[in-house]
């Protein structure tokens, strides 16, 4: 039984296929067959589901912020005395936290290792400490003491991946896929590149096999690229284009990808609009170029931002963006220039969070340094939805009181509501204008034929 820890109160947590899982499920197939091991994932009623499916072994992936459930999690499956695996970033990033009740923790990219784990518990039915300590890439206690393994190599090439067991999921019409695993840079805040290491490809072909295979089978319409950089290679990006006009795809499936301003060109927009990207997503993260610098890097600025928008509004695609504030060094006049910044570039659809420090990152690290968090704490204030968690938040600023952030944060709330009235607006005075347009062709050609 793979657990995927994650708040079922959270509507886009729900939403997503764990495709992480399904990984796993896919290359357990691919080594033992496709019949001898049983999946089942769940994210509810843990218990329960594991009295009714009665599973040999258990498997927990969770990100930091849902942490506390993958332990609690754990801690059942522990009354049933089940051998218990944990994956996923957080364990990654700290294998310090592995408890009592978790046997066995997964660092980084878990197929090879996963295999290797199976392996060893098909013909023991259980972990000893001797052979654990000769597999890479894990996590486990010795004596009471934490044991880390020797790091495990990435893998490559991607393609040697099956595809997730998408079967173990309920798959809509709209879902979503991975074509690279890891980013060219590197984000302070950023957990997700640090995890995945160096940015490595699946081939054009893995990619478009995948997408005929979502089209055929599951009737799939829409579907997002969730890499963190889809645009990293636009050599890639033209082959792929190729190969989608080759399966005659195009227009039968659309998509959404992540982009990042100061790699968007008209060249590369021309490709995305002819492949049938419709949303593309970006992190500006501040119109403030302080705060950018601090979050992005040097290889960035709020021209890129403004170049990006002005060259995908050219070919018709509005963005959706998300912006950050609660940086360390960041004034109340920072934050109101992004403020200003989402204003006067009429940004339609945006999202704002405040800066969360995950493990693994270089904002974990300053936190840390200034005593905010440990490696025992409550994993829960890591929430990103600062509405809902605004008084157990992490404040790293040094400039705002939390009562600060939390006024300022209410005033891109307004905004964002008043942006939202304001697009609804447009588009019915956009399909108004197409509906008089198509009314006066009818009406021209009709008089014509008379």
């Amino acid at each position: 039984m793979f657990i995927n820890a994650i708040d079922v109160t959270n509507k886009i947590a729900i939403s997503l296929p764990p495709l992480g899982l399904g990984y796993l499920a896919g290359s357990l197939r691919k080594e033992f067959g496709p019949d001898m091991i049983k999946f089942k994932i769940v994210d509810r009623a843990i218990e329960q589901e594991i009295k009714e499916f009665d599973p040999d072994i258990i498997g927990i992936s969770s990100v930091s912020q849902n942490y506390n459930r993958a332990i609690e999690y754990a801690r059942i499956a522990k009354k049933y005395n089940l051998p218990v695996i944990v994956g996923g970033v957080h364990i990654s990033a700290l294998p310090s936290t592995l408890t009592i009740d978790m046997d066995v923790g997964v660092i980084g990219e878990g197929e090879e290792t996963i295999i290797r784990l199976f392996n060893l518990f098909t013909e023991r039915k259980h972990f000893d400490e001797k052979s654990l300590a000769e597999i890479k890439g894990i996590v486990f206690r010795r004596g009471g003491k934490i044991v880390v393994t020797e790091k495990r190599l990435p893998i490559e090439p991607l393609d040697t991946l099956p595809m997730p067991a998408r079967d173990l999921f309920e798959i809509q019409d709209s879902t979503y896929l991975f074509t690279s695993r890891g980013c060219p840079f590197k984000c302070a805040f950023c957990a997700s590149c640090r995890f995945w290491g160096k940015i490595r490809f699946f081939s054009p072909e893995y990619v478009v096999n995948e997408i005929r295979f979502l089209v055929q089978t599951y009737k799939v319409k829409h579907i997002s690229f969730l890499d963190d950089l889809f645009i990293a290679n636009k050599a890639r990006i033209k082959k792929i284009l190729e190969l989608l006009k080759k399966e005659n795809l195009i227009g039968k499936v659309n998509f959404a990808c992540n982009a990042r301003s100061n790699v968007v060109t008209n060249e590369l927009v021309l490709l995305l609009k002819e492949m049938s990207i419709t949303a593309i997503g970006m992190g500006f993260e501040s119109g403030s170029p302080k705060t950018l610098k601090y979050l992005k890097g040097d290889n960035i600025c709020v021209k890129d931002h403004i170049t990006a928008l002005t060259t995908l509004r050219k070919h018709e695609i509005e963005p959706h963006v998300s912006f950050i504030i609660g940086s360390p060094q960041e004034s109340k006049e920072d934050v109101l220039e992004t403020l200003a910044f989402i204003k006067k570039n009429r940004l339609f659809s945006f999202d704002l969070y405040v800066l969360t420090p995950f493990p693994g990152t270089p904002v974990w690290d300053y936190a840390k340094a200034r005593n905010l968090i440990n490696e025992d704490m409550d994993w829960d204030i890591l929430n990103v939805n600062f509405k809902a968690n605004y008084d157990k938040a992490v404040i790293l600023s040094e400039k705002l009181t939390r009562m600060e952030i939390y006024k300022l944060f209410a005033l891109f709330i307004k905004l964002k509501r008043k942006m939202k009235k304001r697009l609804k607006v447009r588009k019915i005075l956009k399909n108004l204008g197409v509906f008089l347009q198509n009314d006066e062709n009818f009406m021209k050609k009709k008089r014509a034929a008379m």
